[in-house]
């Protein structure tokens, strides 16, 4: 059976054996897997939710799982990260606590290319797709892409979808070591978001 963390109410969180496509890589078979939490967040608006998970320089508020975001160069005034937000093209470093402990020397670097920031057309209406492509590893031994679904269910709520797919030889060894820690901590991230975004004031940004 895959781990999976569902408490009776907040995001839930599971590994699935069948992996979900991404734009970026598509289809992936072999060893991949796919890592997926779901939350449903009181927002009015999908944009205050993508405003939030945009603003790294906020997430020592409230995100436990990466507390900090590195950028490569010390940015300028017209740079992508000079307010501390993301936007398609930006390359940072996240510092992951990846089991929890909460202790700086304890945190693990991952690099990332944020390559889409869309709108995104649903029934309730404007929703928005973020993705996030590993840069970690070579292609050829890991490949990872993180896909982030926000929109609105019209009753006041927003549901805040997020996956990540990860493929290639090293798949495999991610998934037996560090999967079950994974499914917690992206429950764990959902969770946080939530909670952050429905105590603050709402802010849908530019």
């Amino acid at each position: 059976m895959s781990p999976s963390t569902e408490p009776a109410s907040g995001a839930t969180a599971s590994l699935i054996r069948i992996p979900i496509a991404t734009p970026y890589w598509g289809e992936q078979g072999g060893q991949a897997f796919t890592v997926r939490a779901v939350a449903q967040i009181h927002a009015t608006s999908a944009a205050t939710i993508r405003q939030s998970l945009l603003n790294v320089s906020a997430y020592p508020e409230w995100n436990n799982f990466v507390p900090r975001v590195a950028f490569p160069k010390a940015p300028t005034s017209d740079s992508p990260q000079s307010n501390g937000s993301l936007r398609e093209g930006t390359l940072f470093t996240e510092h992951v606590d990846m089991f929890g402990n909460g202790k700086p020397s304890g945190l693990v670097r991952m690099r990332l290319l944020m390559t889409m920031l869309e709108e995104t057309e649903h029934e309730n209406g404007k929703g928005y797709k973020v993705v996030w492509l590993g840069k970690g590893y070579p292609d050829w031994a890991l490949r990872s892409e993180r896909v982030h679904a926000i929109y609105p269910n019209g009753d006041g709520t927003c549901t805040y979808d997020v996956w990540e797919t990860f493929s290639g030889p090293l798949a495999l060894l991610v998934r037996l070591f560090v999967g079950s820690a994974l499914v917690k901590r992206f429950r764990q991230w959902n969770q946080e978001l939530k909670e952050y975004v429905e105590r603050k004031p709402e802010d849908t940004g530019p």
